[in-house]
Parts: structure tokens; C-alpha cells; sequence
């Protein structure tokens, strides 16, 4: 005898295929198991098979079972069930920046060269249907966990209300030693005026963005230690026009510095508008070195001097990171490895 009592809330089929999928995800139908025929199920369910049929269609989207031709319906195997959501908070085409995009492209290569069972949710920021369908997979439990990228307020609030899925960003950049290497190779080629532009936005709605913030600063001041060099460090946003219209009021003070480390690409977009617009020489009048992620350029008066960092090893370090705690007792202990920028000298802080 099966529990199953329907209500008005969804079409049946719908109410039947997750009233299965919870006997599934719960070990009560064992994996690899037979079920039994959509003729027996519409006998326990007393439905039509017609209703059976379209319920058991819902849980092989949901990748929960496999229908074997001559040989019948099996729960699918728990390897191939567990599927990894990554979910976008906004469109990754639609970014200013490119990192979203290459992230994507990576996590769908290193995924299939894994045999990773990926799912991709798009857009959640501005999408209803998207943060239906990931409540809908993570209710009937084929999701193990999920890859938050690009991380808006809305897709925040929404892995807040679901404490029970196990989560984690892509990646981490260790802003302190990224920043204090940075600050140390501009000490190095003799600048005593440093200006460091943070990765943050101004508005910082998140905790973590609050402590980067914090190892941005912490960064520069171990930079300039003993040197004598004085490093301020301002919030600008992450936009190219916060880079160009910040930029022009730094550039244009009294205390116009000698060096600026800009530790978003983007901004740093802005800013070289800025330096070009007031007639400035790179490196002779200012020296810059900006955050860069490998494989994205962007055009400047001379080679730029970078703080590279690599999406391919950003995805890398998460997938072996998800799988290791994927296959432990628990996926909430997900920690993934921090990355520091490499350093990649080019003409803009006075190379030769």
C-alpha cells in the first residue's frame, strides 16, 4: 500500500512523480532497482497508466530513473543521479566582464571530461522560470549541491531559504597575497605613491565581500611595509565608468599618485580612458598594473603589467574541491582552494 494522498496544489502527475522521487532520493526504492509496470503503478496510485506514464516522464527528465526497452523502468544509479547545479545570478553573455563566460565554457569541458552530471540554471537575477525549475529539482532531491557563480542579492536570498542544499562560489582569489604581491613588485621598481583600486563595489551587501575588502587592505599595507612607500586604497565600483570618472578625479588631485594597482579589469578599462583623455604617459607620468583573467585582453597604449588569474584553474580547483566532499558524509564541508594571482610583467610599471 502506498501513502499517497493527491491535493489541488499541482497536476497530479506532477504530485505522483514526486511523491517517487522522494522514495527514490530516501533509499526506499534502491538504486538500480525495478519498478514496477505503469499498469501496477496506475493500480496503486488509482490513476489511468495514461497519468502514470506522464509522471514517469517527469522523473527521467529529473534524471531519477531509466526507462530500458524490453526490460523495464530502473531507478537510475546514485553516481549518475547526483546531479551538481551551476546556477548563474545573472546572464554570463551579458557581463561586462568575460571571466563569467570562460567559467562556463570550462565548467562544461572539465564537467563532461569528469562524467559529471552538470546542470545549468541561467539568469537568476531576471528569471522566474529558472528559480522555479531549481526549486523544483532541489524538492525532488536530484541536486547534491550547487556551483553559485556570479552571485546576485536574489540568488542569495534564495540559498538562504534553502539551508539544506550544500552550496559554494566557483572560486576564491586570495585578495590578500594578490594584493600584497602586486603592492611588493611596485615597491620593487621604486613607486612611493600607490594607489590600489579594489575589486569591491562600493556597496558591499555580502559578508565575504566585506572580509575581501578587508584582505584587500591588509594586502596592501604587508606590500608597503618598511618601504616607506604610502598605499591608499579606495572603492570605485566595477564598472568602466567608475573606473573612468574616478579615475579622472584621482588623476586630476594634488596628490596624484605614481602608481595604481587596479584590481578589476573592468575598471581598469575606465581608467585607461581617463589617463589617455588627460594627456598622461603609461609608465612615465603613472604606472599601472591591473587584475587580469588569462585569455582576456583589452586594448592599451603599452603591454599592461597583470595580476593574472586563470578560469581553467578556478574550475579545476572547485570540481576536485565538490567531488572530494561529494564523496565524504557530508557535501556542506565544500572548501574551495584559494587562487593568487600570478604576477605577469609587461611595459606599464617601467619595464624595459
Amino acid at each position: 500500500m502506498i501513502a499517497f494522498k493527491a491535493n489541488t496544489a499541482a497536476p497530479l502527475q506532477e504530485q505522483i512523480a514526486d511523491h517517487l522521487a522522494h522514495r527514490i532520493v530516501s533509499g526506499e526504492l534502491p538504486d538500480k532497482s525495478r519498478l514496477p509496470s505503469t499498469v501496477e503503478l496506475a493500480r496503486l496510485y488509482h490513476v489511468t497508466p495514461v497519468t502514470i506514464h506522464k509522471s514517469l516522464q517527469h522523473l527521467v527528465q529529473r534524471q531519477l530513473i531509466e526507462r530500458q526497452p524490453r526490460r523495464g523502468t530502473f531507478v537510475r544509479s546514485r553516481e549518475r543521479v547526483n546531479v551538481i547545479a551551476l546556477v548563474f545570478g545573472k546572464n554570463p553573455f551579458r557581463d561586462r566582464s568575460h571571466l563569467y563566460s570562460q567559467l562556463l565554457d570550462e565548467f562544461q569541458k572539465q564537467s563532461l571530461e569528469r562524467a559529471l552530471n552538470l546542470k545549468i540554471y541561467f539568469d537568476f537575477e531576471s528569471g522566474s522560470r529558472t528559480m522555479f525549475d531549481l526549486e523544483q529539482d532541489l524538492t525532488s532531491g536530484e541536486l547534491k549541491a550547487i556551483i553559485a557563480s556570479n552571485r546576485t542579492p536574489k540568488l542569495t536570498e534564495f540559498l538562504e531559504q534553502h539551508p539544506e542544499a550544500a552550496w559554494c562560489e566557483p572560486f576564491h582569489i586570495d585578495q590578500r597575497a594578490s594584493v600584497k604581491k602586486g603592492v611588493e613588485y611596485l615597491t620593487g621598481r621604486g613607486y612611493r605613491n600607490i594607489a590600489v583600486v579594489s575589486m569591491m563595489p562600493e556597496e558591499l551587501p555580502y559578508p565575504n565581500f566585506r572580509e575581501d575588502f578587508r584582505c584587500e587592505q591588509q594586502g596592501a599595507m604587508e606590500g608597503a611595509a618598511g618601504t616607506g612607500a604610502a598605499v591608499r586604497v579606495f572603492r570605485w565600483g566595477q564598472k568602466e565608468t567608475d573606473g573612468y570618472e574616478k579615475g579622472k578625479l584621482l588623476l586630476a588631485g594634488e596628490n596624484r599618485p605614481d602608481a595604481i594597482l587596479v584590481n578589476h579589469d573592468v575598471v581598469c578599462r575606465g581608467l585607461l580612458m581617463a589617463i589617455l583623455e588627460q594627456g598622461l604617459r603609461i609608465p612615465r607620468d603613472i604606472a599601472i598594473l591591473t587584475h587580469m583573467n588569462h585569455g582576456c585582453e583589452f586594448a592599451s597604449p603599452v603591454p599592461l603589467t597583470t595580476l593574472e588569474v586563470d578560469p581553467e584553474l578556478m574550475v579545476r580547483g572547485c570540481l576536485d574541491a565538490l567531488t572530494a566532499a561529494l564523496a565524504g558524509s557530508s557535501p556542506a564541508g565544500i572548501v574551495i582552494p584559494s587562487t593568487v594571482a600570478r604576477l605577469m610583467p609587461g611595459k606599464s610599471c617601467g619595464e624595459e
